[in-house]
């Protein structure tokens, strides 16, 4: 997906780039190490010469300097995110199967026709099946799930980054 068609909220929350969640999957998936150049507010990747994070714009030379690994609650919250995502998509569509085929029932009991003649009925239920469960699935978790699992999902990271930025400057205590 092109920059020009991703999705890029508004909401003070810089996290997760494009490059950001594309190196975090290589790096849970082993094909790349937490190491490199990353931006000190937003932990998108850069490059050694890069003055400016292309992402949210700090400098590096500003008060957040590049930083050389990825925070590991960033990387939790990525994980935590594209779960909730999930299990909000899914649920819809299935969701969306349940209808179906409660209503597939309905229409072949409820015509007398269908009631009385198993092969036809079968053949109408299982194109309904087909057709409308996908159908439904797709509307029922592919929009509406979408969108309601991306804003539940955004909400709690948006929290989460406010409660985080004040205290990820602070010293670790040895």
């Amino acid at each position: 997906m092109s920059a020009e068609q991703r999705y890029r909220p508004d909401d003070e929350c810089p996290l997760f780039s494009e490059r950001l969640e594309e190196h975090i999957v290589l790096f849970t998936r082993g094909e790349l190490p937490n190491r490199g150049r990353f931006c000190g507010n937003c932990y998108t990747p850069m490059s050694a010469e890069t003055a400016r994070c292309t992402h949210c714009g700090t400098l590096t030379d500003g008060p957040l300097p590049p930083v050389d690994r990825i925070p590991d609650e960033v990387i939790h919250w990525l994980r935590e995110q594209r779960k909730t995502e999930s299990r909000i998509v899914n649920s819809f569509a299935y969701a969306g199967f349940i209808i179906v085929i409660l209503v597939g029932l309905g229409i072949v009991l409820g015509i007398p026709y269908l009631r009385a003649h198993l092969l036809p009925a079968t053949i109408v239920y299982g194109l309904f099946l087909l057709f409308g469960g996908r159908t439904l699935a797709g509307i029922l978790g592919g929009y509406y799930g979408d969108h309601i699992a991306y804003d539940r999902a955004r909400n709690r990271l948006r929290r989460r980054w406010a409660e985080w930025v004040p205290r990820r400057s602070e010293p670790a205590e040895a």
